[in-house]
C-alpha cells in the first residue's frame, strides 16, 4: 500500500481513492493481466535505467541492473513490449536531461584524454551552447571539438544541431566531431573508469557537408537532425585515457 501511495496510484482517504489508471485496470476484473499491472506501475514510478535501456530501436537488456532484470522476468514473453510501452509514456524533458548527463560524461572523457596528452582544453560548452562545439584547445591553431556520446546500440549515430553544423562550416578543419562509445556497463555503474569506454572515434573531415542536404524553398532545417554516417567515415581519434581515469557514474551528479 505504501508504494502505491508514494507513486500516486492510491490516496489514503475513507474510502480509499484509486487513481484513474488503477481504477480502469481494476475494472478489467478477471481479464486484467500481469502486463496490465506492470504498465501501470512502470508509468507511475519509472526506474532510472528505463531511459537508457529502451529506445525507439528496441530494448537493450544489458542496461538493466541484474537484480531488476531478474525481478522482471515474470513478465516474459511480454517484457520487452511492456518496457517499450512504459518508455513511450516518459516525459520527454526528463529524457533530454538523461541524454545531457550522458553527453557531459563523454565530454569529461575527451577533456581527460586531452589533458593526459599534455594539452590545456577549455570546456566551453559550460560557458555557453552558442559556441557550436564543446571543447576548445588553443595553440598554433584552435582545435574546436564537438563531443557526442553513444552506447552499443547508438554508436555511429548522433544528433546535430543547426548551430553545430553552421560552426562546422564556419571553422572547417578547425572543427571536428568526436564520439565516445560507452559499453553497456557504464550506464548502470556508480563510477565510470577506463574499462567503461569502449572506443573514441573521430568523424572524417567533410562528412557532414556530404550527408547534410542543403536548404530549399520547400524545406529548411531549423532545430536538430539525427545523422548516421557510414562506418567508413569514422576512424580512431588517437585519444588515450590515463589508467587512473574515473568520473561519477551516470546516476550520480557530476556538477
Amino acid at each position: 500500500m505504501a508504494s502505491l501511495v508514494a507513486c500516486g496510484l492510491v490516496r489514503k482517504t475513507d474510502p480509499i481513492l484509486l487513481s484513474p489508471q488503477l481504477a480502469e485496470a481494476v475494472g478489467l476484473g478477471d481479464t486484467m493481466t500481469m502486463p496490465d499491472v506492470a504498465r501501470i506501475l512502470l508509468a507511475a514510478a519509472p526506474p532510472p535505467w528505463l531511459r537508457l535501456a529502451v529506445s525507439t530501436s528496441g530494448v537493450l537488456r544489458e542496461y538493466i541492473p541484474a537484480e531488476d532484470l531478474k525481478a522482471l522476468l515474470w513478465l516474459e514473453p511480454d517484457l520487452d513490449q511492456v518496457l517499450f510501452d512504459a518508455f513511450a509514456e516518459l516525459d520527454q524533458s526528463n529524457q533530454a536531461a538523461i541524454r545531457k548527463r550522458i553527453g557531459h560524461a563523454a565530454e569529461l572523457v575527451v577533456l581527460a584524454a586531452l589533458r593526459h596528452a599534455g594539452q590545456k582544453p577549455v570546456h566551453v560548452s559550460q560557458i555557453s551552447d552558442s559556441y557550436g562545439y564543446d571543447i576548445e584547445v588553443r595553440g598554433t591553431g584552435t582545435d574546436r571539438i564537438e563531443v557526442k556520446a553513444a552506447g552499443p546500440l547508438t554508436r555511429g549515430t548522433f544528433h546535430l544541431t543547426r548551430n553545430e553544423y553552421a560552426k562546422s562550416l564556419q571553422y572547417g578543419r578547425q572543427w571536428r566531431l568526436i564520439q565516445v562509445v560507452f559499453n553497456s556497463a557504464a550506464f548502470v555503474a556508480d563510477e565510470i573508469n577506463v574499462s567503461h569506454v569502449e572506443a573514441v572515434f573521430q568523424l572524417a573531415p567533410g562528412t557532414l557537408q556530404e550527408i547534410v542536404p542543403p536548404d530549399t524553398p520547400q524545406f529548411v532545417w531549423e532545430g536538430s537532425a539525427l545523422l548516421s554516417p557510414s562506418d567508413g567515415t569514422w576512424f580512431p581519434s588517437g585519444l588515450i585515457l590515463a589508467p587512473e581515469f574515473k568520473i561519477p557514474g551516470l546516476g550520480v551528479s557530476v556538477d
